[in-house]
């Protein structure tokens, strides 16, 4: 059986600063949410349907609005 990890090429690409905001990210959000469970497990699904989903949903929807009256005032500056 072949390994498909290649122990290496991961430590070697390592970054030790983006791990720990990682780590730091999870802990956070376990003392937000308090989880019922004690564990980790779902934590970053559940952040990401309840804050950060809607969030960049609104985005998207504000930058598609911002695209179009740019276009809008292109055309009425032809």
């Amino acid at each position: 059986m072949t390994n498909s990890f290649d122990y290496q090429k991961i430590l070697n690409s390592w970054d030790v600063n983006l791990e720990q905001q990682k780590a730091n990210f999870q802990e956070h959000l376990y003392n937000v949410y308090r989880p019922s469970s004690h564990t980790y497990t779902g934590l970053w699904k559940r952040f990401c349907i309840t804050e950060a989903g809607p969030l960049v949903r609104g985005q998207f929807f504000e930058a598609i609005k911002a695209v179009e009256e740019y276009e809008k005032m292109q055309k009425r500056n032809e």
